[in-house]
């Protein structure tokens, strides 16, 4: 096992942001190409996707919490036993 160094440390670092503004350009390139309205139709679908996955998930929490408040009031009870 070789030891890491601060100096491979950051040129790995170098390396991720390298590739990420490489990735970042060929993108912009991409959306500066595109006419307006598929530019547009990519905004709006880049908008829902941000505004639904958030409140799919938050209301996944809420009413899991729910569900736990309703099992922690109702653990407690015992049920009668049938004859």
């Amino acid at each position: 096992m070789k030891t890491t160094t601060f100096r491979s440390f950051a040129a790995e670092l170098e390396d991720a942001a390298a590739n990420c503004m490489r990735f970042l350009r060929s993108g912009l390139r991409t959306f500066s190409a595109l006419p307006w309205p598929a530019l547009l139709l990519a905004a709006v679908i880049t908008a829902c996707a941000i505004t639904v996955i958030p409140l799919a998930l938050m209301l996944f929490a809420i009413f899991l919490a729910i569900k736990y408040a309703v099992l922690a009031i109702n653990s407690d009870k015992t049920t009668p036993l049938e004859k």
